[in-house]
Parts: C-alpha cells; sequence; structure tokens
C-alpha cells in the first residue's frame, strides 16, 4: 500500500535483525520509507540496511552524542526525518532486595535517560506532522514481581511521552508509547524455551495467543502512518492482557 512513501525514519534498536527494530525497520521500509537502522552492531545493521535499501548508523543510546548524531546523519542523508522509534530495552529480573545502584543506573541510562535524549532530539528536528514512537511495556500497568527497574524506568518514560505531546504541540507532532505485552523476541527467548511461563501467560490472553514481532510492528506502522491520528498515547499490543493479571512464579515456574 506504501503508507510510509516519501517519509524518512529512523529506527534504533535495529541491531537484532528479527527483534522488534529489525522487523518495524524491515515493515517501515516495505511500505515505502527510507529507513535508517541503528543501534551498537555494525554487522547486522549493515546487513539490514542492505536488504532494505537504507543507511545503517552505529548509535549507543547510552553514550552521550550519540543520539545527537544519529539524527543529524539521517538529516543529512536523506534531507528530514519523518519518524522516529526508539526499540532499545535490556532486560534483567532481580528482586528489590537484590538490586544495586548500578543495575538501577543501567537501565535509567537504557529504558530512561536515553529514550527521553531521543525523544527531545527527534522533536527538534522533526517537522510539522512528524511521529516520534517509544517501546515501553504493557508490564508497567501489571506491577510485575522482580521487574523493578524494568518496569520503574519504562513508566517514567511512558509519563515524559504525556509531557513531550504537550511541549511540543505547537509543531503537531505525534509522541506515542508502543506497549507490548511478552513476545518473542532475542531478548526474550529464553522465556519461550520453556512451556511454563508461556502456557501461564497465554491463559490470560483473552485473545488466546501471546503477540508477536509482526503484531507490534504492524501497530508501530499505523503510529507512524498519517491515518494516526492520536498523541501523548499508549498503544497496547498484548493481546488484552492488561486486563487480567501476570501469572504467579508458581504458576510460570512450579516454585
Amino acid at each position: 500500500m506504501a503508507r510510509l512513501n516519501d517519509k524518512v525514519a529512523v529506527v534504533l534498536g535495529a541491531s537484532s535483525i528479527d527483534g522488534l527494530g529489525g522487523v518495524i525497520a524491515k515493515t517501515y521500509a516495505s511500505e515505502g520509507a527510507k529507513v535508517v537502522v541503528s543501534g551498537r552492531r555494525q554487522e547486522p545493521l549493515d546487513e539490514l540496511a542492505k536488504e532494505i535499501n537504507g543507511k545503517a548508523q552505529i548509535c549507543d543510546i547510552t553514550k552521550d552524542g550519540d543520539v545527537e548524531n544519529l539524527f543529524k546523519v539521517a538529516k543529512d542523508t536523506y534531507g528530514k526525518v519523518n519518524i522516529a522509534i526508539n526499540s532499545t530495552g535490556i532486560y534483567e529480573p532481580g528482586p528489590l532486595n537484590e538490586l544495586s545502584r548500578d543495575h538501577l543506573r543501567k537501565y535509567s541510562e537504557v529504558s530512561f535517560i536515553g529514550p527521553v535524549i531521543f525523544i527531545r532530539e527527534a522533536a527538534e528536528i522533526m517537522e510539522e506532522g512528524g511521529s516520534i514512537i517509544s517501546t515501553t511495556s504493557v508490564t508497567v500497568e501489571l506491577s510485575a514481581v522482580g521487574l523493578s527497574g524494568y518496569v520503574g524506568t519504562k513508566a517514567a518514560t511512558d509519563k515524559v511521552i504525556q509531557v513531550a505531546a504537550k511541549e511540543y504541540q505547537h509543531k503537531r507532532l505525534k509522541i506515542n508509547s508502543l506497549s507490548p505485552g511478552l513476545v518473542d523476541t532475542p531478548m526474550t527467548g529464553g522465556l519461550f524455551e520453556m512451556e511454563g511461563p508461556i502456557k501461564a501467560m497465554t491463559k490470560e490472553s483473552p485473545l488466546g495467543r501471546l503477540a508477536d514481532v509482526n503484531d507490534v510492528a504492524n501497530a508501530a506502522l499505523w503510529l507512524a502512518s498519517d491515518e494516526c491520528f492520536t498523541t501523548g498515547d499508549f498503544i497496547r499490543v498484548s493481546a488484552g492482557i492488561h486486563l487480567n493479571r501476570l501469572p504467579t512464579a508458581e504458576e510460570m515456574y512450579g516454585q
């Protein structure tokens, strides 16, 4: 359908070609966008850029200057940026009584400080009508035990999304959160190798299955398109799991 014709997209977190960032980048390119793929690993970025006829640019969201340079390279290459999506993340669960300052700093850099800078730089470079998307998580709403660093920083970014949508309303930008449930990606692949967690999570899904990367990519496509008319919002792709609950550790692992 070429829903993104004449648009330029920046996709951060695309080093995992089969992860959310990689699949979103391929979806955007298939709909006509010129795509700058970015992340921390050059080789897979080059491979992906070649596949979609895009541009690869190294960017570590935790390093000073990297995000700013990413948007400069995108504009220098294609003349503008219409779409920017950040899909970076880490998953290192642990109970509160084991959390260290270093653990919390790491989560803050990846899932709060970096994303806020990404939103700022994207908003400053975009013209009217652009779309900025930050992937957070539906687990923010479910008070997931063992995920304090993960959900705490994601929740903070969700709130900044709302603030940014108001602060940049003079530019008529669409700034939204994309909140997936548990999705099979290289980051969460270990969970999908165990029957217990997946069976228990699927039981809580009103739609009878968990979301997959293509479900998330399709939502990211809508948010990036001219068909989307929302800002400061949280778009869940979780099969309705937020309506129920997270399974207990005993249900998932027999503990």
